[in-house]
């Protein structure tokens, strides 16, 4: 009995604070006992991963197999593929990069059969039996741009006329 007696008499001179810090460590150990767990229990998780790929099933055989014999295939029949003559233009006008977009000569322009201008807009109606025809062929439509619109011209040409009668 004299033992439990020593140890009540110990926990009657721990302060508060003692006894946070007691179950302070008390919990980070259990804490850090549940971390080293956790880990080994995922090291043990992707030892298996590897293991298992390392083993490849029946299914990725067969993948393999496809993959190859496509290989093979493509390789052999590379050579010996016969266009039709709509491929081969298509091949030829092909335009692969940016640059060779920038060299080709663009001869081609698009049909309107009507232009109309309202203020600063232009609307145009596209021509849909003939869309594309040769720059070089077609007329070049004459285009008397404007800069600003009927409304803000009249207004300029009355500044201006207030100013030739100031100047005067």
């Amino acid at each position: 009995m004299r033992l439990f007696s020593d140890i009540l008499d110990f926990l009657k001179t721990l302060t508060f604070i003692d006894y946070v810090f007691f179950f302070a460590v008390l919990i980070l150990m259990i804490l850090i006992i549940t971390l080293v767990y956790f880990i080994k229990i995922n090291d043990e998780v992707f030892t298996h991963k590897k293991e298992a790929k390392k083993e490849p099933t029946q299914e990725m055989k067969i993948v393999e197999e496809i993959n190859k014999a496509l290989q093979n295939n493509a390789v052999e029949e590379h050579d010996n593929i016969d266009f039709t003559q709509y491929e081969k233009d298509q091949e030829e006008k092909a335009i692969i990069s940016y640059d060779e977009l920038l060299k080709q000569d663009h001869n081609y322009e698009i049909n309107y059969e009507k232009e109309e201008y309202l203020d600063d807009l232009s609307v145009k109606k596209f021509d849909m039996d003939n869309l594309v025809s040769d720059k070089e062929t077609a007329e070049k439509p004459s285009f008397a741009g404007r800069a600003i619109s009927f409304a803000k011209e009249e207004a300029f040409l009355n500044a201006l006329k207030q100013l030739q009668k100031e100047l005067n």
